[in-house]
Parts: structure tokens; C-alpha cells; sequence
């Protein structure tokens, strides 16, 4: 269309409009004759009400059903639409200020006004837009008087970060009230669809037969919600009624009502498979926010040899209160607590068919210096986490029992700490309680002497299972040390450090061992008594030993104590190698010689609840050196470790300026350790009679040639036997996405050895792949194999697993499982157990 064209246009127009008022006036907007891209928004034309006579109105367009079809664009589907651009103001144009929340701005290819109706008119690419929300459809309605809007044609309406997608939508800018009939709308990260839909009020809509998903694109979705009636509150939150989860179109799951957070992440959980000991089983959760901060999953699992279990999992993380924890409950009524003879022998009077466990965890911090911490676990028996929850069993054969409060000052670290059994079938030491004081080393003055300590005071009780035959004991416990040290330097180079220490403790009451002999005479066969050749009764003496408390004692332990290390360091060369740039080579020798006379009361007189109590002479020396390979890398990500953060840092700078280096330093270039070992031994100048003159020859290595390679591995050599006591390495080898071979060895002389590998092959492929072995050298045994595949598709992941694990009784106990999860909801609360 010609400049000429679009001016006669625009005073046509002009001469139509000038009767109106300006608040008629603000929906005017010139007509594009060239079909622009539909983001582009007109200028509003704002003119004062001036009479004129009235020109004569082109008829009204034709609507979209009368109109030539046009081939429609696909809907974007990953992300909500972008609001459109402003486009360069006109120059002609004159604006009046209004309200924002009252201004309409309208654009379209063809654009007219209906006076007689009062409506606005817009046919090709329509954009009407009014603070915030933007409706954009094929053809628009706009009544000038009320607002309301009516729309047909590849309807997209847009409120925020939120998108309705449909064929037709009436709606009024002004209540922001409408019906928006058969639609679809994306509020990440769920598409929402309804037969029927109506907008009641600024924020709440009713839908009939509603469908969500987290998949997009027209295809069969991979997972539904399907709910007869349904309600949109605030844009984010739906109640829903009569609700059926569909997994393929399989329904797996019915509610007769939901809640539903979209600013949250909620989602179903379901995990079918077969295990040996379990049978067929699903396991199914549904995670949920009761508060945004809160996140809740409701369990209900299924196994065919075990029974029905239900649990309840509460996590929370309260940013303003510093704090996070979680709550634990769940119950089986288990079919099967004894599967076989040899696990009667060690669960019989211990397990039944009621079995549970209830945890509770919370961490705090109150103010900037205290922190509160507690963990409360009570559970039906003792084998309830090794059946049902084989992770946390993994972390802690027995589950903790404490309450802690801890201050932390730049001078010291006072805390208070309750630790207490609470089921009787497991052996613990209770604090009851304990309170502790430790001074950190602060400079007496100006002397160079430095001090600190350590002080403890419990009421502490060693309690035994209550199935065994062990008596229980219990003492108050007073222990205070005190260390004073004072370093020096020799020669520039020598680091000296004498210190001596002294520890008393003071215990209420000790062991006071009685001596008593049974004898009971000795009888035949036929039940006769036992006589020697002169006819005397032969008898049998038995000696057992009851403990009572004795008195109150106090020991006093001293210490005496020399550290010396030095640092020698030499550059080999400056050149650019495999490794990185320069190498460095840093040796640390140190020895440290400890001298502790016998205490005034020796362990054996004492009871025993922990290392304090078991503290007695020494005297040794025990010294090592450590051995440092560096060079410098660029790039990484900078480590809190400010000595690995040097930007072109001169490795023959003396390692003891290292400190005025890096505070010149930048982040592009670091120190890298490639290679980190520790080697000691003990040298015992007075060895107990058991005791040789040297201990093992310990070691512990770090590897990091590369960083696609991890090596690691720590032992102790007898020196004696000439052989390794004990030997454990870890390999880890890595690729840029992020697959990885590791493969672990532990060998313990007196124990065992196995060999665990594992492959992880495209974690963040469309397939990706993990098999995990642990065979024991020793027997010959495959202990334990897993093997998973995993497919993803548009929103969910599919997991197949098949697990193998040898139980003990010359058995395999085989599990195969399937997962699927939402993409959009990675985290899992499912746990098989074993």
C-alpha cells in the first residue's frame, strides 16, 4: 500500500472518530495494510473531541469463518509467549497521559470502527494488550463502553508467564472476567486443558473436564491428570475433584481430590517391579507443598509377600528461620518378618508383624553464633531399616538419638547434647547430659605462649541390650585439659612447637569387681555322684564375677609433646607440559614425639564409655613426610581454598610468601596438586610386651593427573609379616558427558577383600546405561550386581533395573523394578528396600 494511500486512509478515519470522546478515542489505531509480524504494536492515536461531520463507514470486515483460510503457525508450546515490542512512536501522534491499568492499545492488518455498536474491529494478526495481559487472535471484538472483547482464530491469551492457547474467548479487560471455552494453558511446567472454561473475577477460573500434563506438542501424552471439575486460583493453584492419573493411558491412580501448587513442584511417584523376598510389589508417592516451604509425599506401597505400607515424609527448609529438617513415619503390617531357620535363631522374641519406624530431624541456626540440632529415631525392631529403607540402613546400622545445642565463638565453642536410647534392644551410651567447653588457642599476652582447652562434663549411662546378659553401668564424668604451647622458628626454615598438657577426670563411681566360686557336685550317667578312688564327692568350681559400683575416683594424666616440620620446595621447570604450565615439587617432613606417663588410675579400674576413658601411657614417636607434585592450570571453577586461586603465581616464589602472593592474585589461574601423599609410621620407644617396636607404615594418596582421571588410595604395610595389612583404591575415570568407570578395591587382611567396578554411560542422553558389580576375592563370590537402563522421552523418564545380592544363606536375592518420573519433578521419595 502506497504512503499516499495509508494518509487518506488515517483522515478518513479521523473525520469518522472525531465525535468521540478520548476515552472512545484511545482504541484507534491505524490500519496496517501490510501484514507485519503480529508482535508489532501500533501507536495509540489520541485526538480531543471536536465536532465534524460524519464520513460515510466502510462495511463491516468479514470474520475469520467467512475469510479465505490461511495457513496457521504452530502454537509455541516449551514457553509461555513474549509480550510484544513497542514499535518507534509516530511523529504526527499526540498522546495524552492515562492510568496504565485503563489503557488498551490495539494492532492489526485491518482495523475499523462500528459506531452504532461501539466496537472496535480488528481482522489479521490482532493484538489487543491492557497492563499486562495481551490477547492476540485472528479476529477481535472490542466494545469501547464495557471492554468487553470477544475473539475467534487462533486465540492466544497471556497474563504474566502464563498462556491460554484456543479457538474462541470472550473476556472483559475491564472485570477481567470471561469465558474462554475449549483451551488450553501453560503454567510452567503444566499444560492445562478444558472442554469448558469460565473466568470468574480477576483470578479464579472454573473448568469442566480438565486435563494436565507436563508434555507438550499434540502427540499422545506420556502422563495425565484428568479431573471432572476443577478451579484456577491466583493463576497457580487448582482444586480439582474426582481426579485419575494416566500413565500412557493406563489410569494408575484415583483421588477424589487435589490441590495442586504450580509454583511447586507436586507429582505422582510409582515404581512396579519383583523381588525374591518381596514378590511382586508397586511402590507410590505423592509429593506435595502444604506451604511453599514444606514439601510433603504421602506413600502407599504394595508387596505381595510382605503386605501394604503407608508412609508419611515431611521435608522442610525455612530460609528466614535458618532452618531445615524432616519428619519420617511408616507402617507395614508385614506378612513374612521371618523368612527363614537361621534368621528365627537372631530375630525370635525381637521382630513381629508390626513393624515401623518414626524419625524426626531439625536443624536450626539461632542467631549468628548458636545452632540447634536434633535427630529422633524409634523403630519396631532392630532390622526394620535393613528390610524397608536400604539407604538409610547403609548410613547407620543403629539410628541416632540426640538433641544439641552449640554456640560458636571467635574464642571458643560451648555446646549442650542429650544422647539416648530409646528402643532397649540396642547398646548406647546416654549423655544425660553432656556439657562441653572448648577454649580455641589464643596467645598469653604477649610471652608466645599459646593456650587451649577442652572440658567435659556427663552423666553418662552404658546401656546393653536388653536381651543379653551384660549389666548396665553409670557414672558422672568431670574432664577438663589443658594445653600450653609455644612455637618457634630455627635456621628461617624449622618449625618447633614444645607443648605440655595436662587432663584430669573425675568419675563417681568405678568398677568394683567381686570374685565368687560356684561348686556344684559332678554325677554319672546313671545320676550318681562323681567319686574319687577314696571315695570323695567330686565337685566342679566355677568362678563368676559380679561388678558393683565402687567409690569415687580422680585421674590425673600428663602429656609432654614436641611438632617439628619444615617445608622444602624445588622448581623442576617453568615449560608447559600434558599436566599444565611449570612443575613444582614440595616436600613436608614431620615428626612429633609424645610422652605420657602412667595415669594415677589405669583403664582397667575404670568403666568404659569412650576414647577418654580408655586413655593410658605412651610414649612414641611418630613422624612422616609428605609430598606435593604442582603445577599451574587455567580455568576450573575457584575453589574456597584461597592457595589453589593464584593467578600467574611463580612457583619459585618461597612457599612461605605464598600468603602475600595470593592477596595479589587473580582466579584465572590456579595451583593445582596432581599429586598429594602422606606416608607415616610410629616409632614405640617403650612397647608393651604384645607390642612391636614399629607400628605399620601407613600411607594415603591423592591422584589428580587430569581432571578426567581420580586416583586414590590409602593403606597400612606390616613391616613384620611383610605384607599389607590393609589396602583400599578408589579409580575414577570421567568423560565430557559426564559418563564415568570406577572401579573401588578393599582388601583387609583379617577380613576380606572385594572388588567393586561400575559404568555409567550418557546420564544425559535420550539412553542412558549403569551396571554395578562387588565380588569378594576371597569366596569366589559375586556379593552383589545392578544393572539399569534408562530411556528419556518428551516429559518423562522411563527406568528398567534388575539387582542381585547374595543374602547369607548360600542364596541370591534377585529385584527387578520400573520407574517412571517427571522430568520436571527429578527428585524422587521412593525407596525399594531390600
Amino acid at each position: 500500500m502506497s504512503l499516499s494511500v495509508r494518509i487518506i486512509r488515517v483522515i478518513c478515519l479521523l473525520g469518522v472518530l472525531t465525535p468521540l470522546t478520548v476515552a472512545e478515542a484511545q482504541y484507534i489505531r491505524r490500519d496496517r495494510g501490510d501484514r507485519t509480524d503480529r508482535s508489532e504494536r501500533a501507536v495509540p492515536v489520541i485526538t480531543d473531541p471536536v465536532p465534524v461531520r460524519e464520513a460515510p463507514r466502510e462495511p463491516s470486515p468479514t470474520p475469520p469463518e467467512t475469510a479465505a483460510p490461511r495457513e496457521r503457525e504452530p502454537a509455541p508450546r516449551p514457553a509461555p509467549a513474549q509480550r510484544p515490542a513497542p514499535a518507534e512512536p509516530a511523529d504526527e501522534v499526540e498522546t495524552v497521559p492515562e492510568p496504565p491499568e485503563d489503557r488498551i492499545d490495539i494492532s492489526a492488518d485491518r482495523l475499523e470502527f462500528d459506531a452504532d455498536r461501539q466496537l472496535m474491529i480488528g481482522v489479521g494478526n490482532v493484538v489487543v494488550t491492557q497492563f499486562g495481559d495481551e490477547l492476540r487472535a485472528d479476529y477481535i471484538e472490542v466494545h469501547t463502553e464495557t471492554r468487553e472483547a470477544k475473539a475467534r482464530g487462533d486465540v492466544f491469551f497471556q497474563r504474566g508467564d502464563r498462556l491460554w492457547e484456543g479457538e474462541e474467548l470472550a473476556y472483559n479487560f475491564r472485570t477481567r472476567e470471561g469465558d474462554f471455552g475449549d483451551f488450553l494453558l501453560f503454567t510452567d511446567p503444566f499444560y492445562i486443558s478444558a472442554r469448558e472454561s469460565q473466568q470468574v473475577g480477576r483470578d479464579v477460573i472454573h473448568l469442566r473436564s480438565a486435563r494436565l500434563t507436563t508434555c507438550s506438542g499434540d502427540q499422545r501424552q506420556e502422563f495425565t491428570l484428568r479431573a471432572r471439575q476443577a478451579t484456577i486460583t491466583d493463576g497457580s493453584v487448582l482444586r480439582a475433584r474426582h481426579v485419575v492419573a494416566h500413565l500412557y493411558g493406563v489410569p494408575i491412580f484415583y483421588t477424589p481430590y487435589l490441590k495442586k501448587d504450580f509454583e511447586r513442584d507436586s507429582n505422582f511417584e510409582i515404581m512396579p517391579g519383583y523381588s525374591s523376598r518381596m514378590g511382586p510389589f508397586v511402590l507410590t508417592a505423592y509429593n506435595w507443598y502444604p506451604t511453599p516451604d514444606v514439601k510433603a509425599s504421602t506413600q502407599l506401597d504394595y508387596r505381595a509377600k510382605r503386605g501394604v505400607g503407608v508412609g508419611q515424609r515431611v521435608r522442610w527448609r525455612l530460609p528466614e528461620n535458618n532452618a531445615q529438617g524432616r519428619f519420617q513415619a511408616y507402617y507395614i503390617n508385614d506378612d513374612r518378618p521371618i523368612r527363614s531357620e537361621s534368621q528365627r535363631r537372631v530375630r525370635e522374641g525381637l521382630v513381629d508383624s508390626d513393624r515401623y519406624w518414626i524419625g524426626l530431624r531439625h536443624g536450626q541456626a539461632v542467631g549468628d553464633r548458636n545452632y540447634f540440632m536434633s535427630d529422633v529415631n524409634y523403630v519396631s525392631d532392630p532390622f526394620i531399616l535393613e528390610d524397608f529403607f536400604d539407604r538409610e540402613f547403609r548410613r547407620g546400622v543403629q539410628p541416632e538419638n540426640r538433641v544439641a545445642l552449640i554456640r560458636r565463638d571467635n574464642r571458643y565453642t560451648a555446646g549442650l547434647l542429650f544422647n539416648f536410647r530409646l528402643n532397649d534392644f540396642f547398646e548406647n551410651v546416654n549423655r544425660l547430659p553432656e556439657l562441653s567447653l572448648d577454649i580455641n588457642r589464643f596467645e598469653l599476652g604477649t610471652s608466645g605462649f599459646f593456650y587451649e582447652s577442652e572440658h567435659r562434663g556427663s552423666y553418662l549411662e552404658r546401656v546393653f541390650p536388653e536381651q543379653g546378659d551384660r549389666e548396665d553401668y553409670d557414672s558422672v564424668r568431670v574432664d577438663s585439659l589443658h594445653r600450653v604451647l609455644y612455637p618457634m622458628r630455627h635456621f628461617g626454615f624449622l618449625s618447633v612447637v614444645p607443648s605440655v598438657a595436662y587432663r584430669g577426670t573425675w568419675y563417681s563411681a568405678t568398677p568394683d569387681p567381686i570374685v565368687f566360686i560356684d561348686v556344684e557336685p559332678l554325677f554319672d550317667e546313671d545320676g550318681d555322684p562323681l567319686v574319687d578312688e577314696d571315695g570323695v564327692v567330686l565337685f566342679e568350681e566355677t568362678e563368676r564375677v559380679e561388678i558393683s559400683d565402687g567409690g569415687a575416683v580422680f585421674r590425673s594424666l600428663f602429656e609432654f609433646g614436641i611438632d617439628t616440620s619444615f617445608k622444602a620446595f624445588r622448581v623442576i621447570n617453568e615449560r608447559p607440559n600434558y599436566l599444565g604450565s611449570g612443575l613444582r615439587h614440595i616436600a613436608e617432613p614431620y615428626a612429633r614425639y609424645t610422652l605420657v606417663p602412667e595415669p594415677s588410675e589405669v583403664p582397667g579400674d575404670l568403666y568404659q564409655f569412650d576414647r577418654i576413658d580408655a586413655l593410658d601411657e605412651r610414649h612414641e614417636i611418630r613422624f612422616g613426610i609428605r609430598n606435593k607434585l604442582q603445577t599451574r592450570r587455567t580455568g576450573g571453577r575457584p575453589t574456597q581454598d584461597a592457595r589453589r586461586i593464584l593467578d600467574d603465581f611463580d612457583l619459585s616464589i618461597d612457599v612461605e610468601d605464598e600468603e602475600e602472593a595470593m592477596q595479589q592474585a587473580g582466579r584465572r589461574t590456579r595451583i593445582h596438586d596432581f599429586i598429594d601423599i602422606n606416608t607415616f609410621t610410629i616409632f614405640r620407644i617403650d612397647p608393651d610386651e604384645d607390642e612391636n617396636d614399629f607400628d605399620d607404615f601407613f600411607f594415603d594418596a591423592r591422584l589428580r593427573l587430569a581432571d578426567w582421571i581420580h586416583v586414590d588410595f590409602d593403606g597400612a604395610y606390616d613391616w613384620y609379616e611383610n605384607e599389607m595389612r590393609l589396602f583400599n583404591t578408589q579409580l575414577h575415570l570421567y568423560a565430557r558427558d559426564r559418563s564415568r568407570f570406577s572401579v573401588e578395591y578393599r582388601y583387609n587382611r583379617d577380613r576380606r577383600q572385594t572388588v567393586q567396578p561400575e559404568v555409567v554411560l550418557f546420564p544425559r542422553g535420550r539412553w542412558s546405561y549403569r551396571a554395578y558389580w562387588r565380588y569378594d576375592i576371597e569366596e569366589s563370590d559375586l556379593e552383589e550386581q545392578s544393572y539399569m537402563v534408562q530411556r528419556r522421552f518428551d516429559c518423562t523418564k522411563l527406568a528398567l533395573g534388575v539387582r542381585g545380592r547374595a543374602d547369607g544363606e548360600d542364596d541370591t536375592e534377585w529385584r527387578a523394578w520400573a520407574q517412571v518420573t517427571l522430568l520436571a519433578f527429578p527428585d524422587s521419595e521412593l525407596r525399594i528396600g531390600r
